[in-house]
């Protein structure tokens, strides 16, 4: 899945993305959006388009909203996704047009185990898919006529969050129908867990029934199929149209009881039913995981089940503040090799004097740490050359075993000497004591057998040549100064220009003897001796 973001010359993009919030659209809300990615150093823009504003009477379309968003983003020197908010907005039709909304015996609402409309309407529905459908191709033929130039949009998102509210499946009539007929044969193979064990079948019996396949999670993965099959319909004639990069977005089931319809939106494409997905939808590109959970433990579990052959990992929603999401972004990109990473709500990053909040801090951080490496996650991304470094709990380092050095990672916030990390950096000024104080987290890229990049926050490496392992003399090797850190050929401050790296500062003497420190995400380069643990005999 490498290359999926592209730019209008067709190289590859790794996105930072900020989205606003749900009703900024067209609203003065929009300069607080782009002064917040900004600040933060993204490059990219999420922002919704409703079904109501483009299609605001039946076949009547109107275009002026996503004209205006889409010069915003280009004056503003940003890319775009472009949120479809339509059929579904966290399983809810709210920006549904008028016309759906008062005639559900049309576009019929699902209806619960409790024979009671839900707050969503149904995805067995023929008419809403097709109205659905034909709204959005227009929006699509907008774009590739406005923007396929200078492709400011680089990527869609079909529906937000879809799914049911409330319920595991829809039980009118209509559903009832399909639920009843044989389980597609595509989908037949697909054996769902639960707690790591295979979902048990009934009886013989039903072995074409979708509880004969699915057990108790029957009602979940026929719920999966129809959405997957409604959200395929729509991005097929859209691709047929423009062929720009689709995804869905997920309300993930990893909180809770993991219970569909209970702890998130029935149908959803959550982990255990991401096969159906995939069978049910082959022309979305991406499903993307919305990752709110702030423990590692978590965040982990739900990265691992989003990164696969056929989808690489993108979150496209996050938290815009706090420490948990900041350090959580590491791991996406370094452990999981994301393509993209993006915040909600960037809005409320801003005081009313349009300065970054003390709490948002954290994550700026990391955003321009990303946005500073975009070229390096970009080429070695999947090589295993990409090391996370992330300050655990209770943790005063970290300790990377690559193939050739030992790096110690110290974190500053526990390592109380600063001689050697203050660079040009007067750390007597009350005003920079945060750049020692901060919770460390960077990314450590391996370039060369004997080059390195790193930015982050807040930490500081040193690198030990490993000794061969038939060197006899390996102890009296390793323990010489010349085995170590103070055996560099250069340390560099520098920033990337169309690939190309730029020196703004040379360090040495006091500033790299010690250790290679990055401090508010900036990066630097690091080039070591080749001859680094030898010369004693």
């Amino acid at each position: 899945m490498n290359g999926f973001f592209r730019d209008e010359n067709g190289k590859e993009m790794f996105v930072l993305g900020m989205q606003a919030h749900n009703s900024s659209t067209g609203t003065f809300m929009m300069e607080r959006t782009i002064r917040a990615a900004r600040l933060f150093g993204a490059n990219t823009l999420e922002v919704p388009i409703y079904w109501y504003k483009v299609e605001p009477k039946q076949d009547v379309y109107d275009m002026a909203q996503v004209k205006e968003l889409i010069d915003q983003v280009r004056e503003a020197g940003k890319k775009l996704v472009i949120l479809w908010f339509a059929t579904s907005k966290n399983g809810h039709p709210t920006y549904a047009p008028e016309y759906i909304k008062t005639a559900p015996e049309t576009y019929q609402v699902a209806v619960g185990s409790n024979g009671a409309w839900v707050a969503s309407l149904s995805p067995h529905c023929r008419e809403t898919l097709e109205r659905d459908k034909k709204a959005f191709c227009k929006l699509v033929e907008f774009i590739r006529e406005y923007d396929a130039k200078q492709k400011t949009v680089i990527a869609l998102q079909i529906e937000n969050e879809m799914g049911l509210a409330n319920t595991d499946r829809d039980y009118s009539v209509l559903a009832q129908l399909d639920y009843e007929k044989p389980v597609p044969e595509a989908i037949r193979n697909i054996r769902l867990m639960d707690d790591g064990l295979e979902v048990i079948a009934q009886e013989e019996k039903d072995k074409h029934s979708w509880k004969g396949y699915f057990g108790r999670h029957a009602a979940e993965a026929f719920c999966a199929w129809y959405h997957g099959k409604y959200i395929g319909a729509i991005a097929e004639a859209a691709k047929a149209i423009y062929d720009i990069p689709m995804y869905t977005n997920v309300m993930v089931m990893e909180n809770g009881c993991e219970e569909a319809g209970f702890s998130y939106s029935g149908g959803a494409a959550v982990s255990r039913v991401l096969d159906i997905w995939k069978v049910a939808a082959p022309a979305l590109d991406l499903l993307c995981p919305d990752i709110y959970n702030q423990t590692k433990e978590d965040y982990c579990r739900i990265c691992q089940a989003y990164t696969r052959k056929d989808n690489a990992l993108f979150v496209p929603e996050s938290p815009c503040m706090g420490i948990a999401n900041s350090l959580n972004m590491m791991r996406a990109v370094a452990d999981y090799d994301a393509v993209g990473v993006a915040c909600f709500g960037v809005e409320n990053v801003l005081d009313n004097q349009g300065n970054l909040l003390p709490e948002a801090e954290s994550m700026a951080i990391t955003m321009r740490t990303l946005r500073a490496l975009e070229p390096l996650l970009i080429k070695y991304r999947g090589t295993g050359k990409i090391h996370g470094i992330v300050q655990e709990e209770f943790a005063s380092s970290k300790y990377l075993k690559l193939p050739d050095y030992h790096v110690q990672v110290k974190f500053m916030s526990e390592d109380k000497t600063p001689f050697g990390y203050g660079s040009a950096i007067n750390l007597s000024n009350p005003e920079n004591r945060w750049n020692l104080q901060v919770r460390g987290r960077g990314i450590l890229i391996q370039t060369g057998d004997y080059e390195f990049y790193m930015a982050g926050a807040g930490i500081a490496a040193e690198f030990i040549k490993r000794p061969h392992p038939a060197d006899e003399q390996a102890y009296i090797h390793l323990s010489s100064r010349w085995a170590g850190q103070l055996n560099f050929l250069t340390v560099e401050e520098g920033h990337f220009e169309n690939d190309n790296w730029v020196v703004d500062y040379e360090r040495n003497g006091d500033e790299a003897n010690f250790a290679a420190y990055v401090h508010g995400g900036q990066v630097i380069r690091i080039r070591l001796n080749p001859s680094m643990g030898g010369g004693l005999q």
